[in-house]
């Protein structure tokens, strides 16, 4: 008993010294050319036919250049402390398979601060330690088998789609020429994990905007053939997707930003 009081003071001081935390939430909002768009509700000719994709190391960036990482809360549904999943198929409209919940935030800690924010960062994607769990024995977010490839022993980062009443396009982005067997993955060659970095942007008062418009800005929708892109690298339809995504189609590397996230309406 005397032990345990004479580290009380000890504990209090320490908990007194830690840094304070400010909550934070980050809004994301699907887009086509600059106007809404969903499974039921279409833009521009188009309606949503799925978007989903994961995003880790998140950074908030202050008007002096500090940089301040966020630390995400894990919720059981759509946070783990290392990953977060953003879900906008509602299983309506275009999106007849999809299923009902949705996740339009990412919400976490960072650091207290006077200083005013004005930049973020992301990467899209799963961290490569993680890519090649099993989705049967992983935790949220990573339980869900929709968001796996099991050819690939690997999560798809991004899923996304488009329809018109003709034709349609959509991408899945993952990791691609993988080494070793399931279950015993050794790493990837192509990495495909976009950046995102926004500048002139605050949480608290924007939305991030995801402009589908430009990732299939080169995609043929008159011409009557629903086509794809899975992340190979002599995939030719991929080309197009991947300079929006900031990638180099030929090995995966990062060669830019990621042009589909902006900054977007004010909240």
């Amino acid at each position: 008993m005397l032990r345990m009081i004479a580290l009380l003071p000890m504990t209090l001081f320490f908990t007194a010294c830690a840094p304070p935390q400010q909550a934070i939430e980050i809004s994301f909002e699907p887009l086509y050319n600059g106007a809404s768009i969903s499974c039921a509700n279409k833009a521009s000719s188009m309606a949503l036919t799925d978007l989903r994709f994961y995003v880790h190391d998140i950074t908030l960036v202050g008007v002096a250049g500090t940089i301040f990482p966020v630390k995400l809360s894990p919720d059981q549904i759509w946070q783990s402390e290392s990953v977060a999943l953003l879900d906008f198929e509602d299983g309506e409209g275009a999106c007849a398979n999809g299923s009902q919940q949705t996740n339009r935030k990412i919400r976490g800690y960072y650091l207290a601060t006077d200083e005013k924010l004005d930049g973020l960062s992301f990467r899209v994607g799963v961290p490569p330690a993680l890519n090649h769990d099993d989705p049967l024995m992983a935790d949220a977010p990573l339980n869900y088998a929709s968001m796996h490839w099991h050819w690939a022993s690997g999560y798809k980062f991004l899923s996304a789609g488009v329809t018109t009443e003709t034709d349609g396009y959509w991408v899945h982005l993952g990791s691609s020429r993988c080494a070793g067997t399931i279950g015993n993955i050794e790493g990837c060659k192509s990495g495909n994990q976009p950046e995102a970095r926004l500048t002139n942007f605050d949480p608290n008062i924007h939305s991030v905007s995801v402009d589908l418009g430009r990732l299939f800005a080169a995609v043929d929708f008159d011409d009557g053939v629903a086509t794809d892109c899975s992340s190979g690298p002599i995939e030719t339809t991929c080309a197009a997707p991947f300079e929006a995504l900031g990638l180099d189609v030929t090995d995966g590397s990062t060669s830019g930003m990621a042009s589909i996230f902006g900054v977007g309406r004010q909240l």
